[in-house]
């Protein structure tokens, strides 16, 4: 179990340090000279150039540079913002460091919860009208594109119903139009492998011998069947996870919210490097650290990966 859990965490570690390569090297050799952008009208200013260059450590040699920003990044610091010249990069993603992450996992846990859950209906009951029905759901889900489901359902229930605000964020209310847009997609993927996976589990032989001991079929159903279709769910909710958190873009750019998305796409067109990519190795972590409590869920959900790697 503990080389188990070494393994990951060496794998772990090893991605984030190739991502704070990739980071830096993106950093440093993309086109043009960012002080000359910065600078604008006053770009003959020779002065101020070597100002910003020194106070953006260009002035050194490019070791030197990557010693400063793995330094920077231990202590957690991100760098300046070329867009507000002499801001980290810290304060301008901050905000969007408390919503981004927010979204992502409410829209996971609703649709893990959701999509299991009509999954393990439609197996039960394949073959019937409700699995008929749930899977044609479950298709228009899967194909409707997320910026056509937002537009309905702000008409709905923002425009005609008034139930629901119709953009910003900082309130409960504003919070549930952006995460139900952001989970339907996902919705409809778990319900339709759970469905997959539950049937091919429910026609194995231990769920037939449960049966012929009288086990009661939500007994087979829960304990038996859906808990070993559990596992090939955890990795798909782990790469979910790591999608909802960077497809925030398209949700935070129709509701109008300041998420970690709508700062990278904002600071892309201003060519704002550092904030973009220290949006790109957050959402690296995040990915990594997800992946990596998904594979100590399996230890924990499946005895035979547990007798395995004891």
């Amino acid at each position: 179990m503990s080389q188990y859990l070494a393994r990951r965490i060496a794998s772990f570690v090893a991605m984030i340090a190739v991502a704070v390569i990739a980071t830096f090297i993106a950093n440093r050799f993309v086109p043009g000279d960012p002080v000359l952008v910065m600078l604008g009208d006053q770009s003959s200013n020779l002065d101020l150039a070597a100002r910003l260059r020194a106070d953006y450590g260009l002035d050194l040699p490019l070791h030197e540079q990557f010693v400063r920003y793995v330094t920077g990044l231990l202590r957690g610091d991100l760098g300046l913002s070329f867009r507000f010249p002499g801001v980290p990069v810290g304060e301008v993603i901050a905000d969007g460091l408390r919503i981004s992450p927010v979204i992502g996992l409410a829209a996971l846990v609703l649709s893990l919860t959701l999509g299991t859950l009509l999954g393990a209906i439609a197996a039960v009951r394949a073959g019937s009208l409700v699995d008929t029905g749930l899977m044609f759901v479950v298709v228009i889900g899967l194909s409707v594109p997320g910026f056509v489901v937002a537009t309905g359902l702000v008409w709905l229930l923002s425009v005609r119903l008034g139930w629901l605000p119709v953009a910003g964020w900082g309130t409960p209310q504003q919070a549930i139009l952006p995460i139900i847009v952001a989970a339907i997609g996902p919705i409809a993927y778990f319900a339709r492998l759970t469905r997959t996976f539950l049937l091919e589990t429910l026609g194995q032989d231990y769920v037939r011998t449960a049966r012929a001991k009288g086990v009661p079929e939500r007994g087979v159903v829960l304990h038996h069947a859906l808990r070993n279709a559990t596992v090939p769910l955890l990795t798909v909710a782990g790469i979910m996870m790591g999608g909802l958190i960077t497809g925030t873009i398209v949700v935070e750019n129709i509701f109008n919210i300041q998420g970690l998305g709508r700062i990278a796409v904002t600071s892309i067109a201003a060519r704002d490097y550092p904030v973009t990519m220290g949006i790109v190795l957050l959402f690296t972590l995040f990915y990594g650290t997800i992946n990596l409590l998904v594979d100590i869920a399996y230890v924990l959900v499946d005895p035979r990966i547990r007798l395995a790697v004891s």
